[in-house]
């Protein structure tokens, strides 16, 4: 049931993107804002306390390093879509987002259900976060004039990548074996995303006050799962 929840929520984002095309893009900022400030507070209440469970200090330091790091690098393609930023790529295929942004939902998918054990909070905190980033995706394809027929078929394809790696995490016996230096490394990946998000200025004195009562929400809530 988890995998077709991460599918649907992602074609969501698709179907709001082209049928609200005039959607205020402070509201795609703030679901954003929350979701960073969820997923980061799972990692912080979560995630981080197994992976130094079952890692030593400087192994799993290194890979959560080598997350950031490889985080990074994606953006380099993706020019920042995973926390909110849209590039311009002129009327041409942005092939290069689209990749940067599927080996991203595939890495973030990989601790949702690992060996039999659904990280509850964590699967709601990538489904937060996946609806805005396939708003985003969408629009940028939209604007590039690509056709609804393909837009629908490279989104499908990005919907497939997490619940593919949930269900890989669940069943494949390499990932559950080492499944807390995978999670360790998505961790780097995923408090990149979540620190960047929440950093980012904003210049509407209302619009900082909305979105620091939204970070204290997720917050709270992420301690409470």
């Amino acid at each position: 049931m988890i995998y077709i929840i991460l599918f649907i929520t992602v074609l969501t984002g698709t179907f709001l993107a082209i049928r609200l095309k005039n959607l205020d893009n402070q509201y795609i900022k703030l679901l954003l804002s929350f979701s960073g400030a969820y997923l980061l507070s799972v990692i912080v209440f979560h995630l981080l306390p197994e992976v130094y469970e079952k890692l030593n200090g400087k192994t799993a330091g290194f890979l959560i390093m080598s997350g950031i790091v490889f985080q990074l690098f994606l953006e380099l393609f993706s020019h920042g879509a995973e926390h909110g930023h849209k590039h311009a790529f002129g009327h041409k295929t942005p092939w290069l987002l689209w990749l940067s942004l599927a080996i991203h939902a595939f890495m973030e998918g990989l601790p949702i259900h690992q060996g039999h054990h659904l990280h509850t909070s964590y699967f709601y905190g990538i489904l937060i976060h996946k609806l805005p980033v396939a708003m985003i995706l969408t629009t940028v394809m939209l604007d590039a004039g690509l056709s609804k027929r393909k837009i629908l078929l490279f989104l499908t394809g990005f919907a497939i990548m997490t619940p593919l790696a949930a269900y890989l995490g669940d069943y494949a016996e390499f990932f559950i074996t080492y499944g807390a230096y995978i999670n360790a490394f998505v961790v780097g990946i995923l408090a990149h995303i979540g620190t960047t998000i929440l950093f980012e200025n904003e210049h509407s004195h209302h619009f900082n006050i909305r979105k620091f009562l939204l970070i204290f929400l997720a917050m709270f809530l992420a301690y409470l799962m």
